[in-house]
């Protein structure tokens, strides 16, 4: 069989092959399940996966520490140590992450691109004996009917059967979609009228900036949020050279910026320009990255635009987490590991003790994965949330009428250390494991 096509026949198919679906098969086969057992497929070719998160927070870290991998992502980003939210010229609010070291390995949020990160993930995955299976699209699923499994078509007309599926495939999930899952806004909204006019559209962009040494130094090494009457910008150092040249390519370090477009002002442009995004950042920006010389005397620009794009800030969540289907990464692993292994030696038994030789198919106990899935659902509920929460005060501090007030409260707030150090533990996922 050639490397890249399919089994007629799985146990556990992975659909989507991004962090999340990477960290399950690396979990899964940790946990117990053999390589040859588990096929994770893919609808993009390797490396064209425009997602771009970049956030790597302690409780993810952990997770993945178990499995092998932890310590190859730490090599490869920049160890974030504060979240910032600032005006044009000073800080009004600042927590720190090593606040959490009572707690945790990792006091900081790992700053590495989603790219890196996959192929660290990827690398190791086929170091255990798997590799991932592209480019496949799901365009059919269906009960087997006869209680064998789920039979999955994909888009060549390919189909494999599999006992279970674990869909990783993203916001638009076919496997969510085929399963027949509801995914809405948790509390009753339309996905598009979920977040804020104000805050709904972002574009984002990796970048070089003519930032001398002096410049580049004082930036935060964490992720840096401005506040102003004209939006929302963020900036964040994405990585050590090494990132830079496995991504782009380039010698030069690279920034990821990212700024608010108010709906009233239109879509923005699906793939943004050097020009529009250096318009924008003068006009939100801190001031010392301004390329304005009436802003800063010391004006910087952008060299080159590496990567763009713009989406719209949601949230949604599925209805269930589990529906003999199922989605989730590393705290899967176990709980589905440990389900399929012990329903193979079930059936195995009956097989070996059926008179007629048919291949019987014992009655499968779902609780556990039921009762994981809930629990699942519940701390997403939670991180949903908080983003909101999150969004709503950034977006009442840029109100031009309140800005003066808001900001005073949140300096107040930057000096009690008991509201700085829950928040960076809510923000780590540690608070919410």
């Amino acid at each position: 069989m050639a490397q890249n096509m399919l089994p007629t026949e799985t146990q556990i198919l992975i659909v989507g092959a991004g962090p999340t679906g990477l960290a399950a098969a690396i979990s899964l086969i940790c946990n117990g399940v053999e390589p040859y057992n588990i096929t994770i497929v893919d609808c993009l070719e390797k490396g064209a996966n425009t997602s771009r998160a970049i956030g790597i927070h302690a409780a993810t870290l952990e997770a993945l520490d178990t499995y092998g991998c932890a310590s190859r992502l730490v090599n490869l980003g920049i160890k974030g140590q504060a979240w910032r939210v600032a005006s044009r010229s000073s800080t009004i609010f600042q927590a720190n992450f090593e606040s959490n070291a009572p707690y945790t390995e990792y006091p900081f949020v790992l700053i590495l691109e989603q790219s890196a990160t996959e192929h660290v993930l990827e690398e190791r995955l086929e170091e255990l004996g798997v590799e991932v299976k592209r480019p496949w699209r799901v365009v059919g699923m269906k009960d087997s009917g006869d209680c064998r499994g789920m039979d999955v078509t994909f888009e060549s007309g390919e189909t494999i059967r599999t006992k279970y599926v674990i869909g990783a495939d993203g916001a638009r999930s076919a496997v969510r979609q085929l399963s027949g899952i509801n995914f809405a806004d948790p509390d009753g909204k339309s996905i598009d009228d979920s977040i804020d006019d104000r805050v709904a559209q972002m574009v984002l962009a990796d970048v070089s900036i003519s930032l001398s040494e002096e410049q580049s130094a004082v930036l935060a090494s964490g992720v840096s949020i401005t506040v102003s009457d004209s939006g929302m910008f963020v900036l964040i150092p994405l990585g050590k050279p090494s990132v830079s040249e496995l991504l782009y390519n380039s010698s030069e370090a690279v920034y990821r910026v990212g700024f608010t477009v108010p709906r009233a002002l239109g879509e923005p442009p699906s793939k943004p320009s050097l020009e529009y995004i250096q318009s924008n950042l003068d006009q939100q920006a801190p001031f010392v990255l301004c390329s304005d010389p009436k802003l800063n005397p010391d004006p910087v620009r952008i060299t080159k635009v590496h990567w763009s794009t713009r989406y719209r800030t949601r949230s949604a969540l599925a209805d269930v987490f589990f529906k003999r289907v199922h989605g989730d990464a590393t705290g899967l692993g176990p709980i589905l590991a440990e389900h399929s292994i012990r329903t193979r030696e079930r059936q195995n038994s009956i097989k070996l003790h059926a008179s007629d030789g048919r291949d019987a198919d014992p009655e499968v106990d779902t609780t556990a994965l039921e009762i994981y899935a809930a629990s699942r659902r519940k701390r997403g509920l939670d991180t949903i949330r908080l983003t909101k929460n999150f969004l709503n005060v950034i977006n009442f501090v840029m109100k031009p009428r309140l800005l003066n007030w808001p900001s005073w409260i949140m300096i107040f707030l930057s000096h009690v250390s008991m509201i700085k150090s829950r928040l960076v533990y809510r923000l780590s996922g540690l608070g919410n494991r």
